[in-house]
């Protein structure tokens, strides 16, 4: 079985001379990319790394995000990719319970961590950063000298919301990653002649796993920042092949006037999840963008997207299938009701997984991971249905997970934060729709304040942005005066409140 270290080293020997990675005015081959990259690992082992060891990687999409994937991957290092997107404590969580010990990050990002290694914004090939300094100061580690990489060993932890409000890590193998950069090849029919546009956070499994199917295939690494005004041109300048990216931000390269005068014609693909794309979006990105848009289904447990959508499938106007296809080569799925027996097609049932891609666990977290797992089978919680060809449907989701903006936010995170507000006694979370984001993020909290002064909602939103990331803060904190609505066990009958502040108008 191929291991994640030998990818490199093999486009470097298959395809040396051929341009990796573009990023602005970098342009590295797989000849140079190998080379920073061992010199990069060298200089970790430096550092005191040792197999096993994590490493976080705190940054906005960068070709120095693909050098530190790579180089973990050669020393047999654990690597958390962290959302920039978080707040401080959020990231002081992540760093002290992994034991982080060497952050790698951009440096206006404030960390604390045991070893920090930093580079700001923009910095080229050879600036004088500490990152720079540790690629040229050392001598580049010989591929293979350090034994590491059975297929069951760790090799990224990525952070999910908890449903209790804890974040989990989870820990996803060497196996998990190579066997979802398989499917990716499979299901995005990636040729070395492409031009992969890492647009979507790096960070986030909705385009990390391109990091190693690109790399695999030999073929070109675009990396950029998200802009709408910007991905037209670009995908005009590098002849942009494929990409992935969520609905919401489709729709803004939709409408963005520099798309529609760029030249498009080398787009062939992009890939999308995270929330289902209304159909007149649709229609207006395909007949913007002029490709094939295939809907995917992913998790972070899946170690990325676990069904797609095949070429063909939608390479004209869909009719509104909404589908988001077949599952992948190294996925099973299983739909099956409250008694856990699998349901027919048309029956909607919670989606269970097994196979190569499902986490090995969550880390130092043992409950949550066998409350996970029934008899190998890893319980997602969301809900689908066939067909009765072959294809899943999403139909809900069982767990009160929000997807706002293709990030996942869970209520009982939100929640937990509201409650840790002097004088907040209740509070319920939902999502609600919004053309912009797919869902956003509401609040509803009961309380008599502290001290004799009562709620604001400025100060309420105030304390949620100090505490957790942007995309998770409430776009309303709606201040209930009478204590909120239970079920029978006592417990805030969340679905019930929602349903009385849409009818009251609240959106």
């Amino acid at each position: 079985m191929v291991i994640l270290e030998q990818m490199l080293t093999r486009a470097a020997r298959l395809y040396g001379d051929n341009e990796a990675v573009v990023d602005g005015a970098v342009h590295l081959t797989y000849a140079g990319l190998a080379e920073r990259v061992h010199r990069l690992a060298a200089g970790m082992a430096g550092l005191g790394l040792v197999t096993g060891d994590r490493v976080g990687l705190l940054s906005r999409n960068s070709f120095r995000c693909i050098e530190v994937n790579l180089a973990c991957s050669a020393l047999g290092l654990i690597l958390v990719p962290i959302n920039f997107r978080l707040a401080a404590p959020e990231i002081a969580f992540i760093t002290e319970d992994t034991g982080l010990r060497v952050m790698f990050a951009e440096a206006h990002y404030e960390v604390d961590a045991e070893q920090l290694v930093t580079w700001p914004d923009g910095d080229p090939l050879g600036a004088d950063n500490a990152y720079e300094s540790l690629v040229a100061g050392s001598t580049p580690l010989e591929p293979g000298s350090v034994p590491h990489g059975a297929a069951d060993d760790i090799a990224q932890i990525f952070y999910t919301s908890g449903t209790t409000g804890r974040p989990k890590g989870a820990c996803l193998t060497n196996g998990n990653l190579v066997a979802s950069a398989l499917d990716a090849i499979i299901s995005l029919e990636l040729r070395q002649r492409d031009g992969w546009l890492h647009a979507s956070p790096m960070f986030h499994l909705v385009d990390a796993f391109a990091i190693w199917a690109i790399t695999l295939i030999g073929g070109r690494h675009i990396v950029t920042h998200f802009s709408p005004e910007l991905f037209g041109p670009l995908v005009a300048a590098e002849k942009v092949t494929k990409t992935s990216l969520p609905p919401t931000l489709l729709d803004r390269i939709a409408r963005e006037p520099s798309t529609a005068m760029s030249d498009l014609s080398s787009l062939e693909l992009i890939s999308y999840g995270g929330s289902p794309m209304p159909d007149a979006v649709y229609r207006r990105c395909f007949d913007t963008l002029g490709c094939a848009l295939l809907q995917a289904y992913g998790l972070t447990e899946g170690s990325g997207f676990v069904c797609h959508e095949a070429v063909g499938d939608n390479s004209q106007p869909r009719q509104v299938l909404n589908t988001v296809g077949r599952p992948t080569l190294h996925t099973v799925i299983a739909l099956v009701d409250e008694k856990g027996q699998q349901v027919a097609d048309g029956t909607p049932g919670e989606i269970w997984l097994r196979g190569p891609r499902v986490l090995a666990s969550y880390w130092r977290n043992p409950e949550a991971t066998a409350a996970a797992f029934h008899e190998g089978w890893y319980r997602t919680g969301d809900l689908g249905q066939g067909d009765g060809q072959g294809r899943l449907q999403i139909v809900g989701r069982k767990k009160e997970m929000i997807i706002s903006g293709g990030e996942n936010v869970y209520p009982a995170e939100v929640q937990n934060v509201l409650l840790a507000y002097p004088g907040v006694t209740e509070a319920a979370v939902f999502g609600l729709p919004s053309k912009a984001w797919g869902e956003e993020v509401r609040a509803v909290v009961y309380g008599e304040g502290e001290g004799g002064h009562r709620l604001l909602e400025a100060d309420l939103l105030r304390h949620c942005r100090e505490r957790i990331g942007a995309y998770k803060v409430p776009k309303q904190i709606h201040i209930a005066q009478e204590p909120l609505p239970k079920n029978g066990p006592g417990k805030i009958a969340t679905a019930q409140i929602r349903a009385l502040y849409l009818s009251k108008g609240l959106t």
